[in-house]
């Protein structure tokens, strides 16, 4: 099995132990997970871009009092976040991830906070937008990535052209990165970092509900789609999820769009705080959520079939970076 190096570009460029990014997986990343992975010697992300100021400040304090170690806050490109870009600065946070669009329009509200920044791109437009706005860190995503994907290029096509573009400006590779192989490839290709989603979201420390492990672990690469199914709460937004019934009975029924679709409305389980989950929303269930776990929104990269067991996330890093 291959050893992955741990000095690359990308691990000097941010400081971390490990070329690995922790994907940052609304719903299921707290900052107890979020440290975890950073103490391990990942770059840990916090996904703040749909919390209120004071959720948002409360959730980055939590984290900087459980990590000193290099942290990022995740944000939505496509939204006005210039307050929270200063709230989690403000908190000791000072490095920017953003995805979902053109990371232009949060470039000043970055530099005025003092922090840095890293995109994810989709394609060579997308990578060239991210560097203009002074990005220094990209990540390629791939079409196989799990969650809500913004391009349609596969990895192995994708990273040649956006490692061409950044020069000295390191990618890490996401989508479908599970196994010390994909790893591999990927820095074969030019990366000099791993973004892993669907793997960590068997870590011990993970907050995904036990059930959505247990789908993850019993799931091959066929058993994901990209698909706008669950696009409740963030409407046009592609995602690549496990076929689970939900989704089985949407595609039956012709794919209908919003409004449409077969059992929509219905509730099909509760948060912890005892609300309504409904069908079709894009949440993933995470402890302490009741109700029709498999038929809820179940996130997976296509990679999904070499993950095998729960473990700690550090033994999860270790199998990843070397193999053993």
């Amino acid at each position: 099995m291959p050893r992955i190096p741990t000095d690359t570009a990308f691990t000097r460029a941010f400081g971390l132990g490990l070329p690995v990014v922790q994907a940052p997986m609304g719903g299921v990343c707290t900052p107890r997970f979020v440290a975890a992975a950073a103490e391990a010697g990942a770059l840990g992300m916090l996904p703040i871009w749909m919390l209120p100021p004071d959720a948002a400040r409360a959730a980055v304090a939590e984290l900087r009092a459980l990590t000193a170690r290099p942290v990022a806050v995740n944000l939505r490109a496509d939204r006005d976040q210039d307050a929270l870009i200063a709230i989690a600065a403000g908190e000791g946070v000072d490095l920017a991830h953003l995805f979902w669009g053109d990371p232009g329009r949060a470039a000043p509200a970055v530099r005025r906070a003092g922090a840095r920044m890293i995109a994810t791109v989709s394609d060579a437009d997308t990578a060239k937008a991210a560097l203009d706005a002074g990005a220094v860190g990209l990540i390629a995503q791939g079409a196989e990535a799990g969650g809500h994907v913004f391009g349609t290029t596969p990895l192995e096509a994708l990273l040649p052209q956006v490692t061409a573009l950044a020069g000295d400006t390191p990618v890490a590779a996401a989508g479908g990165v599970t196994s010390n192989a994909a790893a591999a490839r990927a820095f074969a290709l030019g990366a000099s970092a791993v973004v892993l989603g669907t793997r960590l979201l068997v870590a011990e420390e993970s907050e995904a509900h036990p059930d959505y492990k247990a789908a993850l672990i019993a799931a091959s690469g066929a058993d994901t789609a990209l698909t706008l199914c669950f696009d409740g709460g963030w409407p046009d937004a592609p995602h690549r999820v496990l076929r689970n019934s939900t989704f089985r009975a949407w595609e039956a029924a012709g794919s209908p769009p919003a409004g449409a679709r077969p059992g929509e409305g219905e509730a099909i389980g509760r948060d912890p705080r005892g609300a309504e989950i409904p069908r079709y929303h894009c949440s993933p269930p995470r402890g302490g959520v009741t109700g029709e776990i498999e038929a809820m929104c179940l996130y997976a990269g296509a990679g999904v079939g070499e993950i095998t067991r729960v473990q700690p996330l550090r033994a999860i890093l270790d199998e990843v970076m070397t193999g053993a």
